[in-house]
């Protein structure tokens, strides 16, 4: 006996489930933290606890599935260097990046701290190793753009990942009572006075 073939509608339908779930997972996280359980992310999808067992094996799936999508979207969003005032296109990118890091909230900071179930603690070495992906392209491209050759400096690499760091941004946030304009500000001042040393 076979099983028969999902209709597309069948396969639309599951496809709008798993980005409902996805997408739940990622709110979930940003308002009750990493320990939010599949019932408050089902709950934030509008579906129930079985049916989101039914397309992830387990929570950890579904929050690794959410972080992808996170580092996804974080890849798409950033600006390229296409000539010009290298200085207006990093503030840009520096804005964005601090912008993006208040929308996710504590997440930043417990990612950081907190012991993670291994397939979560991938996930997240993931989107580090895309974080510090993004760090390299911006000293390159900045120190190539202001005249440099060959590698930036690592003093210039240590400059743009502290500074567009998410603990940067929260720092400036919560202790600083700053905004992620301020935090992209001295992030910006800080990168080009590295540029020039």
């Amino acid at each position: 006996m076979t099983t028969a073939q999902p209709t597309p509608v069948q396969q639309q339908r599951r496809q709008i489930t798993i980005d409902a779930l996805v997408a739940a997972s990622r709110q979930g996280v940003i308002e009750y933290g990493m320990g939010v359980s599949m019932d408050q992310i089902a709950e934030l999808a509008q579906v129930g606890r079985r049916t989101a067992f039914r397309y992830f094996a387990t929570r950890e799936d579904l929050i690794s599935a959410g972080l992808a999508t996170v580092t996804r979207d974080l890849l798409l969003a950033m600006p390229e260097y296409t000539g010009g005032d290298w200085r207006t296109w990093l503030a840009d990118v520096v804005r964005l990046r601090h912008q993006t890091t208040v929308r996710g909230g504590r997440i930043y900071w417990e990612m950081t701290v907190q012991q993670l179930p291994e397939r979560v603690a991938r996930a997240v070495a993931e989107h580090r190793g895309v974080l510090r992906g993004i760090y390299t392209m911006v000293s390159t491209t900045i120190w190539h753009a202001a005249g440099g050759e060959g590698d930036p400096p690592q003093r210039l690499y240590r400059t743009v990942a502290a500074h567009m760091s998410p603990l940067f941004t929260q720092a400036v946030v919560l202790d600083a009572d700053g905004t992620p304009e301020l935090a992209a500000e001295m992030a910006t001042d800080a990168i080009i006075a590295a540029v020039r040393t």
